[in-house]
């Protein structure tokens, strides 16, 4: 396939969060929402602030993010600022996914990646010696 260089791209893409529970545990949450991808002197100059940022690449919600009424949340900007600017663990989840599309990581990578889009490593079991 041809590769078709664009001055816009936008993508649909699956976040996940890790929502904190009591314990010390997490349980994992996953929407998606449609990111713009951008043009690395914009991305410059807006990562200083991860709510401007996330602000301006977040253009659109899934039908999977859903209000309180359990009906896919309408995008707008007052819904659109009411979930940035919740909890800190969705920032996140947003930007983690964010990168993960902006540097062409199949979803199927992103679970448990770190926020370098790198897939986590496994550990190697220990070898008891006698």
């Amino acid at each position: 396939m041809a590769f078709v260089l664009t001055k816009k791209r936008t993508v649909l893409w699956p976040v996940k969060i890790d929502i904190p529970t009591d314990g010390g545990n997490t349980i994992e949450g996953e929407f998606s929402v449609v990111f713009e991808i951008l043009q690395q002197h914009e991305y410059d100059a807006l990562f200083n602030s991860d709510i401007k940022f996330l602000m301006r690449v977040v253009v659109g919600f899934g039908d999977d993010l859903q209000g309180e009424d359990g009906q896919p949340l309408e995008f707008n900007e007052y819904n659109k600022a009411m979930l940035i600017k919740s909890e800190p663990f969705i920032r996140v989840g947003l930007i983690n996914a964010y990168h993960a599309a902006a540097a062409g990581i199949a979803s199927k990578n992103s679970k448990g990646s770190a926020p370098s889009g790198q897939p986590a490593r496994k550990q190697r079991k220990k070898r008891r010696r006698n």
